[in-house]
């Protein structure tokens, strides 16, 4: 009897995932397996809304997700393992591909049992595998592209540095990124001054006598600062802790305007800062096409999520990009394992970032380089030789 899977897609959407859904159908077609889209992530599932994905238009290299998303938290779902169960024996689905990050991912650990294959995909870049005491090179699908258009942002050859020189201007923009700084630590391929990311705490004066100093010597500043970074007392630099999301989120208001308004206010004895602004590109970090990388990845994990389900699988398993001496591969990881999402979370150590200095290490460096070429000089030559003056 052929074999019938569904996929679907949750959470934000990035770049690759078109790509994944069309490689794991041309697979599934190749090795008779029948890959049904499920149309809105989990909700959809329990919804029964289903697409051939035979009979509409798949463009790998268009951003975005054809089956749409959502957001659904099937711990606040009343008999949630029946009702998904329940869809399964309806739509006469084996098991399923989840692509999603730790919140649509997350539901698995409700579902055991039911055969399934994860694949991570989120700009966070914050969903793996570690292993301690050991520099595991992961990233998750959408993160390789994000990680560009960032660091083009705030560089000379294509984003923000060029004005921020032009008119001295202290500019500071916002990451994406809830409690990982991975988004933000990429930035450095484009040469911002300084880096601020969730796990290290900033010590505000730290930053303000840096801040100062910089501008004195070359009359600009390119600061980066990730959403859900906080300050020395724990507190978030900008969020609304009082209204959450299904999975209890806080709603995040704006690190960088914060953050350049106590800038703007605090710097007063050193210059004129009147020209201390805020950027927050937000959903462009994760819209658009996809980067030869992630397409790449995107279109290897699609066609082994649907080579896992062909097999005899009876529980889930997560499927991640790992690098080998060949580049990076996919590798598979059993849930036994972990007991909850937590154990797939991936943050930011001083590895790979100095909070002191604000900036990445050369670790760092050296994992972003495997992710993207470099984007050129961090300054203008002559921006060095400006004399201080208030």
């Amino acid at each position: 009897m052929r074999k019938r899977i569904g996929i679907l897609t949750g959470g934000g959407d990035v770049a690759p995932l078109n790509a994944v859904i069309q490689s794991a159908f041309e697979q599934g077609t190749e090795s008779g397996v029948e890959v049904v889209g499920i149309v809105g992530g989990w909700q959809g599932l329990l919804d029964r809304e289903t697409v051939d994905l035979g009979r509409i238009g798949l463009d790998p290299k268009i951003g975005g997700t054809v089956l749409r998303s959502s957001r659904v938290n099937l711990a606040n779902v009343q008999d949630a393992r029946r009702k998904i169960t329940e869809s399964l024996s309806e739509l006469q689905l084996d098991g399923l591909i989840v692509i999603g990050g730790e919140d649509t991912l997350s539901n698995a650990f409700h579902l055991r049992d039911i055969p399934q294959v994860l694949i991570s995909k989120t700009i966070d870049n914050d969903v793996g595998i570690n292993e301690p005491g050991r520099l595991v090179n992961y990233f998750t699908l959408g993160y390789p592209t994000a990680a560009e258009k960032i660091a083009s942002f705030v560089s000379l050859k294509e984003g923000l540095r060029t004005t921020a020189y032009s008119h001295e201007r202290i500019i500071v923009v916002e990451s994406m990124g809830m409690h990982a700084g991975w988004l933000a630590i990429s930035s450095a391929m484009g040469h911002p001054d300084f880096i601020i990311i969730p796990e290290f705490p900033l010590e505000y004066e730290n930053l303000k006598a840096k801040v100062a100093k910089r501008f004195g010597s070359q009359r600009h500043v390119i600061i980066v600062v990730s959403e859900g970074s906080k300050w020395s007392n724990g507190r978030y630099i900008s969020a609304d802790e009082d209204e959450r999301d299904d999975f209890g989120h806080p709603k995040f208001k704006g690190a960088a305007e914060a953050l350049a308004k106590r800038l703007k206010a605090d710097l007063v004895p050193f210059f004129n800062t009147r020209n201390v602004n805020s950027v927050n590109p937000s959903y462009l970090y994760r819209s658009g096409r996809p980067n030869p990388l992630d397409l790449d990845a995107a279109e290897t994990l699609g066609r082994d999520a649907v080579t896992l389900m062909s097999k005899k699988l009876s529980e889930p398993v997560f499927l991640t990009l790992k690098e080998s001496g060949r580049g990076f591969e996919s590798e598979e990881f059993s849930l036994k394992e972990l007991r909850d999402i937590e154990g797939f979370h991936r943050f930011v150590d001083n590895r790979y970032y100095d909070p002191a200095e604000l900036r990445v290490t050369t670790d760092g460096t050296n994992y972003l380089a495997k992710l993207s070429a470099d984007l050129g000089s961090p300054v203008y030559g002559f921006s060095q030789n400006h004399k201080e003056r208030r």
